[in-house]
């Protein structure tokens, strides 16, 4: 697997707190049920509002996948997503079966 996976530019607006990349969780559409997270902990991040802030609770990608198995964890955490906030932008026809075969191709910004 090369270092990094192609990108495109994103279908939909990014929360800020993702790491550059194809993976992404569109902003304000996280509903916090920390499912994602559960799926690649070494990937995912979440910001938990606090009073201290006005930011709402959201996931994130923290990390974008380096290996074939953060890859696949990526991939489930997509497929774990259960409001369809994560998505993909990248052109990388694997990625894109994979999520294609799991029922969410329209998380998908390249069809």
């Amino acid at each position: 697997m090369r270092d990094t996976l192609r990108t495109n530019k994103p279908k939909h607006k990014p929360y800020v707190e993702n790491a550059l990349g194809p993976f992404y969780v569109e902003k304000d559409y996280c509903i916090t049920c920390r499912l994602p997270e559960h799926e690649a902990p070494d990937l995912m991040g979440f910001h938990d509002s606090d009073s201290d802030s006005n930011a709402e609770s959201h996931c994130y990608f923290k990390k974008q996948p380096a290996t074939p198995e953060e890859l696949q964890r990526a991939i489930a955490a997509v497929c774990a997503c259960c409001c369809g906030a994560l998505r993909y932008a990248g052109s990388e026809v694997p990625v894109l079966q994979k999520i294609s075969e799991a029922g969410l191709k329209s998380q998908c910004d390249v069809v």
